[in-house]
């Protein structure tokens, strides 16, 4: 089959509907419109225009065809600005208000902890009243744990239920929240969906740390954090038509094991985050004079960088390159790390390097969560390899986090602590680089340049 034959296998793979057999097909108003606008044979004249006429409709269909992946865009766009008015900023809030750098991320070791311990409850709330409604019982947590840490003045009773609190929201929102993303997306079209959506919350990283800034700076943590939680309530409303994801009250063979894979890539992910973003996120904080305005205008700059370099690179895995993207992935984090670790506090320097770093950082998270997705939707039970796979995060990221607040408590500098994380990077790239070669997907059979955006 020629390229214009794959491309079109590729497309015809990507779009709504089933046929008698179960499997993905076109609706038939697409199938008119795409007899209308190209014709598939090996001998037409322009393959250009050929090739942009199916990349528009794939592109239409993808975005505006499954109204539920819309739904949980709009959700995700919503909740990510309020994480970004609230949750990036309490790092540096916690910091502000008297804890050590240990006494930080002993926090947020309590934190994955009780996670780990509140998971069980998920597991109860999805039998008894299904995903959807266990995804917006921790939409609400969220909402109710960002003014929570307005009420932290130190390391007190409060910060204890602010992490408690913070635990349950996070134990149910992620495993509802990856159980339906892995249900209602396309497998062939994976890495492009997942690089929109980190647009938009790029988009969303935009604009909340620049509000949450200077909210913070002027008018204090109630009104910063209180105006989160009016966002994250406002999250709600796109997931009460959504779609319900089936889930079987007893679990199908082969349901936990199948998981192995998305735990220990969720693990890997877990300790990069832990031992690199939260320590980088401070850095950046004390760099900028401890000034709530200033670091949310430089996480806003990152912010942007990274939407402009991650733009279309969602496509590169969807057209057969997940393996080179995982590796191309992998070294760019590791440089990345490296100078985030050694680059020092000069100011200019740390905005230089968060906005370097994250311009050429935007595979990273489609060529881990393209794995991570698709194998739980070709798992006996997406929510169950999710229920698994987060406890291999949580297990991940308390150890790092533990870690990181020991060395912390023994006097070591925050900075280089960051190399901690490549390790882990290396392991990650070797598990993903397997799978990819293992599973494969409809994306594989493309041997067609990168489209020049989404």
């Amino acid at each position: 089959m020629g390229d214009r034959g794959r491309f079109a296998t590729h497309l015809f793979e990507c779009l709504p509907g089933q046929d008698e057999q179960g499997a993905d097909r076109p609706t038939r108003p697409v199938l008119d419109r795409l007899k209308k606008n190209a014709t598939v044979t090996s001998n037409l004249p322009d393959k250009f225009r050929w090739e942009q006429r199916i990349r528009g409709l794939r592109k239409h269909v993808e975005i505006s065809s499954n109204r539920d992946l819309n739904r949980l865009a709009l959700h995700t766009t919503l909740h990510q600005l309020a994480w970004y008015i609230y949750a990036v900023f309490s790092p540096a809030f916690l910091l502000r208000q008297g804890l050590s750098l240990a006494e930080v991320f002993l926090s947020f070791t309590l934190i994955v902890f009780l996670r780990l311990v509140f998971r069980n409850l998920v597991m109860m709330s999805v039998m008894r009243i299904g995903v959807r409604a266990t995804l917006v019982i921790g939409t609400l947590l969220y909402a109710v744990q960002s003014p929570l840490l307005a009420l932290v003045h130190g390391p007190d009773v409060m910060l204890l239920v602010y992490c408690a609190i913070s635990a349950l929201a996070q134990a149910f929102y992620w495993t509802g929240y990856q159980t339906t993303f892995a249900a209602v997306g396309d497998a062939g079209c994976r890495g492009h969906q997942v690089g929109w959506r980190q647009i938009l919350i790029a988009i969303a990283g935009i604009i909340g740390p620049a509000i949450g800034g200077l909210v913070l700076a002027k008018f204090g943590a109630w009104a910063a954090f209180g105006t989160a939680a009016v966002i994250e309530l406002g999250a709600i409303a796109p997931l009460l038509t959504l779609a319900d994801v089936p889930v079987a009250r007893a679990a199908p063979q082969g349901a936990y094991p199948a998981a192995k894979w998305g735990a220990l890539l969720l693990a890997t992910d877990g300790w990069i985050v832990t031992s690199s973003v939260w320590i980088w996120i401070l850095v950046m904080f004390r760099a900028l004079g401890l000034h709530y305005d200033a670091f949310g205008g430089g996480v806003a700059i990152a912010s942007l960088a990274g939407a402009l370099g991650g733009f279309v690179l969602g496509r590169f895995i969807d057209i057969g390159h997940g393996r080179r993207a995982t590796w191309l992935s992998a070294i760019v984090l590791a440089v990345s790390l490296t100078i985030k670790a050694l680059c020092g506090t000069d100011p200019v320097v740390v905005l230089t390097v968060a906005a370097l770093t994250a311009l050429f950082g935007g595979l990273y998270v489609p060529s881990l969560m393209t794995v991570v997705y698709n194998e739980a939707k070709h798992s006996p039970c997406p929510f169950r390899f999710q229920f698994v796979a987060e406890a291999g995060w949580d297990i991940g990221a308390a150890t790092a986090s533990l870690l990181v607040a020991g060395l912390l408590a023994t006097g070591a500098p925050l900075q280089p602590i960051i190399l901690l994380a490549l390790p882990m990077v290396v392991v990650q790239a070797r598990i993903l680089a397997a799978r990819y070669a293992a599973r494969g997907s409809a994306a594989d059979l493309l041997s067609l340049p990168a489209s020049p955006g989404p």
